[in-house]
This record gives structure tokens, C-alpha cells and sequence, in this order.
């Protein structure tokens, strides 16, 4: 296509015509630009998760991309910014979590909940320790028992809930150090800072090899976690949501997630 050039000594002498031609030709060239991209270029999609996600969630969110060719924007946190920054922006169309924390939060809507995993509780020690069993934090060395944030943290509160029903959470008072969610207490374990600490599955696999290792908790002392992608209420038309949904549901979104343990 032919497109004119102009200099300004040309549209000074060419006055008000040629700077109404040289408009018309940039509007012209602005709707052949905007035509030549994919529709899904200017689509993205907001998701939000709880920080003890963020591995699963962020694999999940890059192999969508590829798949779909849709943008994924995340956001990590404790479930309580998670929810906030999800009430204030309307963007926020997706939330990874404990369903039964996102169906009490009261702060948000969900118009459906997809299936996305179990959630399960591990107790995890630094390099240079060893545990058999959770009864072993009753011994003199483990002194700083590190459990996240049970009003924000879905594995605080499982923590907490296991402690009082093998009968530990008295016998272990004093040592216990809450913090503010599952990746700090990873953190903790892996510069040694404390001597124990309770984390989710997916995180301990993420930091195996920065640790001395973890056990799995009996799921009959905690309650269950069922993780879930919720579609917030009047977010459900958003572009990708629909996309994700059937992309949850693939053979390679289920083995991402049980890459991670969930």
C-alpha cells in the first residue's frame, strides 16, 4: 500500500489541507495496526492466590498462556490481602484457596468454585536436624516451633488444629512462634532459624532441597482442605475465565498440580 510522505516546510505551504490528510492517514494506519493483532492480545486475565501457591499457581498460569495465548496477571498474598485486593479491583476475576476460607470470608462473592486439589499439612525441620515423628517436638532441641498465621492461613489453622487434637498444643506452649504465612515459616526453616515449622505440601516440595526434610500429617487430626479456584460473582463473562475453567479440567493441569502436591 501506497501511504504519502509530508515535511513540515510541505504542510506549512499546503496549510489546513494537508494537515487534515496527514489525520486521516494516521487514523487509517492506527485501524490497520489494531486490526493486525490477535484478538487475544489485548485480553488478560487476573488471577489472585494465598502465597503458599505461588509455585503451582504461577505454572499453571504460564502453561494457560501458552495453551490459550491469554495474558495472565497473579497475585500472591495472605488470604486476607488476597480477599482485599479481590473486593477493590474489579479485575481480580479468579481466586486460588481453601474453599471452605473463601465460602466463610463474607468478603467476596464466588459464583463457582473449580476443583483444583487437596491441600495437605506437612511438619518440616532445618538442615542438620532429623524428626521421626511429631511427638519428637517434645524434646529440649526443638525449642522454636514456627506455625503460620491461622486467621489468614488455612495451614495455621489446620496446624493449630492438629496440635489440640493429638493433644501436643499444651505440652509444646511456649515454643510455638507464629508467623505471618507458609512462606515465611519456609524461609525460617531454610536459614535454620527456627528448629521446626508447619507448612503446606506444594511449599516443603518446593524447598526440599533447602531443608532437612518434612512428614506428612495424619489428615484425620485436621480438618479437610479442599483447594479450589473460585470465579468471582459478576466476574464470571471476564476474558479467560471461561478458558481456565476448561484448562483446570486438561491432563496437564492435573499434573502440574500433582506435580505440587496437591
Amino acid at each position: 500500500m501506497y501511504l504519502p510522505t509530508f515535511s513540515l516546510p510541505a504542510l506549512c505551504r499546503g496549510g489546513r489541507r494537508h494537515v487534515q490528510t496527514l489525520r486521516l492517514w494516521l487514523a487509517l494506519v492506527c485501524l490497520l495496526v489494531a486490526g493486525a493483532l490477535p484478538a487475544s492480545a489485548a485480553d488478560s486475565l487476573t488471577i489472585a492466590a494465598g502465597a503458599g501457591y505461588k509455585r503451582p499457581v504461577s505454572e499453571l498460569a504460564a502453561a494457560f498462556e501458552r495453551r490459550s495465548g491469554i495474558r495472565v496477571e497473579p497475585f500472591f498474598g495472605n488470604m486476607g490481602q488476597v480477599l482485599a485486593q479481590a473486593r477493590q479491583s474489579d479485575r481480580v476475576a479468579v481466586v486460588f484457596g481453601d474453599q471452605a476460607f473463601l465460602e466463610s470470608a463474607g468478603q467476596l462473592a464466588f459464583a463457582r468454585y473449580l476443583p483444583a486439589g487437596k491441600g495437605r499439612l506437612v511438619l518440616a525441620w532445618p538442615a542438620g536436624r532429623t524428626l521421626t515423628g511429631p511427638e519428637d517436638l517434645l524434646g529440649p532441641a526443638f525449642a522454636r516451633i514456627a506455625l503460620p498465621d491461622e486467621r489468614h492461613a488455612v495451614y495455621g489453622k489446620a496446624a493449630s488444629q492438629f496440635l489440640a487434637r493429638s493433644a501436643l498444643a499444651g505440652r509444646l506452649e511456649g515454643r510455638l512462634i507464629m508467623v505471618a504465612n507458609v512462606p515465611q515459616v519456609s524461609a525460617y526453616l531454610a536459614s535454620g532459624e527456627v528448629d521446626a515449622g508447619f507448612v503446606n505440601l506444594t511449599d516443603a516440595l518446593g524447598v526440599r532441597e533447602r531443608i532437612g526434610g518434612f512428614l506428612e500429617i495424619d489428615p484425620r487430626l485436621y480438618d479437610e482442605i479442599r483447594i479450589v479456584a473460585g470465579v468471582v460473582e459478576g466476574r464470571e463473562a471476564l476474558p479467560g475465565v471461561e478458558a481456565l475453567a476448561g484448562f483446570l479440567a486438561t491432563p496437564e493441569a492435573r499434573a502440574i498440580l500433582a506435580r505440587h502436591g496437591l
